[in-house]
């Protein structure tokens, strides 16, 4: 139980808020209050933007909060969890448009390369090398929006009761607003990927600024994460929670992120005599293991910090700090992960090619994926001809493990190599 679950624990315990909600649906707090009975930070306690950085007690009883003055919110019963968006699952399927910048990045002592870039970094490069205009194709931007303000008066109706919310003075932070002629391009941006987020960071500033501009106001969530770029731009109609994804797009600046290497080549890579020591690996998505390495080369080595990096449960942050050990990028000293010498390497490789081809090595030398890519080149290269029982069988080789968690670890297998096939030329990508 993390610090969030025990404030709201405590709160719930000492207050009436679960009966108010159980009657009539919603019910509105304030901040002493929270303070006084969860004894947390109350911006701590409804920072909730992510589906799995709910306390359990949301979870279970189908709650979400937003604010709606300075110092109150509102809780209500959101069951059918409108009040997050889940980007699409196949978001890896779109295509990488190699966008050429407009000036010499290199040029620029403050661009990131090979590390972490904040998010106002990641914006401010899109810009500066035309890709924000190549998004939304609108050539006349101008960044006039950045930072927090306090709102004016707008409203919106609840889900399920229809109760209406008025909302006045709560505080808004846009990352970034781009104005032209003709829109008012409203960006939220994120480093690392992010399975689903909290429709208030866009849904909010949308109001606002609808309110104040007759302009088209248009909102953008931004993700950067393994040197890719991915825009999606949304549409909201007047139904709470009713946000429409319109188009989406992904981006690598000024080269294809796919790692030049032959099948045949990856199978001569020196396989490992067992499987490392560490836990077999249970995080689904590489790219955010690469975003992880340059997070520990700054210092944020404990479960906790890269859950709320990421805007996870810290057992995830768990699950991938040990993948990152899993493939030699990390270590763990004291109950915080390290890197090893390789992820010093690999968190100044500044190619997002070369990040993936040493990535691929790495995999390549764990006997299960030596087994499971020879299976694959034997199977054309067709990964869904690979049944799940076979991976099953390939692990089960080389770890004990009980046949649920097979079952689960399968599919991290099946999803990393998926990722080699997406991320190198192996799949036949040039």
């Amino acid at each position: 139980m993390n610090k969030n679950d025990r404030a709201w624990r405590s709160f719930f315990d000492r207050t009436d808020a679960l009966s108010q909600i159980e009657a009539q649906g919603y019910c509105y707090v304030d901040a002493t209050a929270l303070k006084q009975s969860g004894k947390r930070e109350p911006r701590l306690m409804a920072k909730l933007d992510t589906l799995s950085a709910r306390p359990s007690i949301f979870k279970q009883r189908d709650l979400t909060i937003f604010p709606v003055e300075n110092g109150r919110y509102i809780i209500f019963r959101d069951p059918d969890e409108r009040s997050y968006f889940e980007l699409p699952t196949d978001r890896d399927e779109l295509p990488v448009q190699v966008h050429t910048s407009a000036v010499d990045l290199a040029t620029f002592d403050s661009y990131p390369g090979s590390e972490r870039p904040s998010e106002s970094q990641a914006i401010d490069f899109a810009y500066v090398s035309s890709l924000i205009k190549a998004f939304t194709g609108d050539q006349g931007l101008h960044l006039t929006i950045r930072g927090r303000l306090f709102s004016g008066a707008f409203h919106f109706r609840l889900p399920i009761t229809n109760h209406p919310v008025d909302v006045s003075g709560v505080q808004i932070e846009v990352d970034a607003g781009y104005e032209s002629p003709s829109a008012i391009y409203l960006i939220e941006a994120k480093v690392g990927k992010r399975d689903d987020f909290h429709i208030r960071q866009l849904y909010y500033p949308y109001l606002e600024w609808s309110r104040r501009s007759t302009k088209r106001i248009v909102p953008i969530f931004l993700v950067y994460s393994a040197g890719r770029y991915y825009f999606y731009e949304f549409a909201f109609s007047e139904a709470f929670g009713a946000l429409r994804l319109g188009r989406s797009a992904c981006y690598a600046i000024n080269e294809s992120p796919l790692a030049q290497l032959d099948l045949d080549d990856l199978l001569a890579v020196p396989t490992l005599d067992a499987e490392p020591a560490v836990p077999y690996p249970q995080a689904d998505d590489l790219d955010k293991v690469i975003d992880l390495i340059p997070l520990v080369a700054e210092g944020t080595g404990t479960k906790a910090g890269i859950a709320e990096a990421f805007e996870f449960d810290e057992r995830q942050g768990d699950y991938y700090g040990n993948a990152a050990r899993y493939l030699g990028l990390l270590d763990r000293q004291h109950r915080r992960f390290v890197l090893t010498e390789l992820g010093r390497r690999f968190a100044q490789t500044r190619s997002a090619a070369e990040r993936a081809s040493i990535l691929a090595q790495q995999i390549a030398a764990r006997p299960t994926f030596h087994v499971l890519l020879g299976l694959l080149r034997q199977r054309g290269l067709q990964l869904d001809r690979i049944l799940t029982a076979e991976i099953m069988n390939t692990v089960k080789e080389y770890k004990k493990l009980g046949q649920k968690t097979l079952r689960r670890r399968a599919g991290t297998v099946r999803s990393w190599l998926k990722w080699l096939l997406d991320n190198t030329t192996l799949g036949g990508q040039r």
